[in-house]
């Protein structure tokens, strides 16, 4: 080992990052064909927090050798923290080619999996890690968390239990196992583990989360939004937009159980807290029954939807959502298939494509085309392949900027984030061609008779007379109205209707 070089390893080993990143760069420009040094240097410059220039050196020690285990690794990992899944998951694949059973390279692979919601496949991953190494603590926790997500509880709390026999310091096992119980409706286990939790950390925001959720399944709502408000001040400025979302959710049931001097507590806090926050105003608004709000904002909506994604589709299962068959039992005697002739279907408010999932089992050959502004949830739909075109957009600026016609459009459950419907019937009668159908559903205003109201739950519920009547007006006929159950909200049914309706005459609007 030459001077520099071992000077290089001192200052490495007294973390002086960047004296010892100059030196193995020197080293590097003087053995060209030498990727470790590159290596290291990066190293150095990812323990600087500078992961850019990391990633760049880590690129050019895989142009020396496109083997370098240890580059492809970091990089996999660089683009992981970057939030570059597919990248990430890329250089992960080529490690294993390399070195099959790979432990970091399947950790990374798990990573990616679970932080794109898709947890049956992030499971398969850490099971492989702990088949190689059984003793692996991150392994076993990491499949206890998977399997919390996937709603196996049983299973979550035997490997939670695991890894807190491997790591009895180590918080994160206790909360897994903690709020596994919750959801079995076993309270007292679910005390005594978050309270082991507590005791090691006393000022985590998950665990106060955890102890809110414990709080409101007993039915105790003073402390359950004591703690979900403990969470908040201890995220600070980490706190997301999903925070805001799942906060005011937790308010909504509260209100909707009676304790609304409770929540107005709460909602003066927030909204104090978080003055120009859409997100908070908007929830403020619904919760406070004002009624001055024409439509859902966008970015209470794009947060909604994007935290919902990974497992939209279980939830609405489990929510006996009707929308899709609805709309597709409504169309399948009116919107007869043609021999020969693709026709252009838009779905608006795609989600993740369970309105056209349904329609193609009447109408296979039709072209679909999907709008939605959740990014996540459109990756979800993409993956399924049913779809021509999907385009992330709000819906209104997406049909006022149209250029397309189509022969039909759907909305499953869409009405309900709009109440002023009138600009956006007159989009929709826009882009249809002559003779073109409209077919949707919209909840029912049951509690008064206002032509939309805004419900506590963020969700609008409309008059029917009201939605025919602006039928009527932007140029449309209504063919079928037929009212049914959409879905649950908690333990409630909503009362709806589906509608299909004909584009008569081309309006022209002053």
């Amino acid at each position: 080992m030459n001077e520099i070089e071992q000077n290089a390893l001192d200052f490495l080993k007294n973390a002086e990052y960047e004296k010892a990143a100059k030196l193995y760069l020197q080293l590097a420009v003087a053995n060209p064909q030498n990727e470790n040094y590159l290596v290291a240097a990066a190293n150095c410059y990812d323990s600087l927090g500078d992961k850019k220039i990391a990633l760049n050196l880590y690129k050019k020690a895989l142009d020396i050798n496109p083997n370098s285990l240890t580059a492809l690794l970091n990089i996999s990992t660089l683009y992981y923290e970057f939030k570059k899944y597919e990248k990430s998951a890329d250089f992960a694949q080529k490690a294993l080619q390399i070195q099959e059973g790979n432990f970091a390279a399947l950790m990374n692979m798990g990573n990616v999996h679970y932080a794109k919601g898709e947890y049956p496949e992030a499971l398969s991953c850490y099971e492989k890690l702990y088949e190689i190494n059984p003793n692996s603590y991150n392994a076993i926790v990491n499949i206890a968390n998977t399997c919390y997500n996937m709603s196996h509880f049983v299973r979550a709390i035997e490997f939670a239990k695991m890894a807190i026999d491997k790591r009895p310091t180590s918080v994160e096992p206790y909360i897994i196992a903690g709020n596994s119980y919750i959801e079995l409706f076993k309270n007292d286990d679910a005390s005594a583990l978050l309270k082991k939790a507590a005791e090691i950390a006393p000022n985590s925001d998950w665990l106060c989360n955890s102890i809110a959720n414990l709080f409101q399944k007993m039915g105790n709502w003073k402390q359950c939004l004591h703690y979900a408000w403990k969470a908040f001040a201890l995220k600070g400025d980490r706190i997301s937009a999903d925070d805001h979302i799942n906060f005011g959710y937790l308010l909504y049931e509260a209100h909707d159980n009676n304790q609304k001097e409770l929540v107005e507590k709460y909602l003066t806090r927030w909204v104090e807290y978080f003055p120009d926050n859409p997100i908070v105003q908007y929830a403020a608004a619904a919760l406070r029954d004002e009624q001055n709000v024409p439509t859902t904002d966008l970015t209470y909506v794009k947060s909604l939807f994007d935290g919902f994604a990974p497992s939209f589709d279980d939830i609405l299962k489990e929510l006996d959502y009707q929308a899709p068959q609805l709309i597709a039992s409504c169309l399948k005697d009116v919107f007869k298939p043609k021999l020969f002739h693709k026709r252009q279907i838009l779905d608006l408010g795609c989600g993740t494509g369970l309105c056209v999932q349904e329609l193609k089992k009447y109408f296979p050959n039709e072209e679909y085309y999907g709008v939605d502004v959740s990014e996540k949830m459109l990756e979800f739909a993409g993956k399924k392949n049913i779809y021509k075109e999907l385009y992330f957009d709000d819906i209104v600026s997406f049909l006022g900027e149209a250029e397309k016609k189509y022969q039909l459009i759907i909305a499953g459950d869409v009405l309900t984030y709009f109440g002023e419907l009138k600009n956006l019937f007159r989009n929709i009668a826009a882009v249809l061609k002559p003779k073109g159908f409209f077919c949707f559903t919209v909840s029912k205003n049951v509690l008064n008779n206002k032509d939309y109201f805004l419900t506590p739950s963020g969700r609008f519920i409309h008059s029917i007379t009201y939605v025919c009547r602006l039928l009527k007006y932007c140029g449309f006929m209504v063919l079928k109205q037929e009212e049914h159950i959409l879905r649950r909200e908690g333990a409630k049914e909503v009362d709806g209707y589906v509608i299909l309706a004909q584009k008569e005459v081309e309006v022209v609007f002053e």
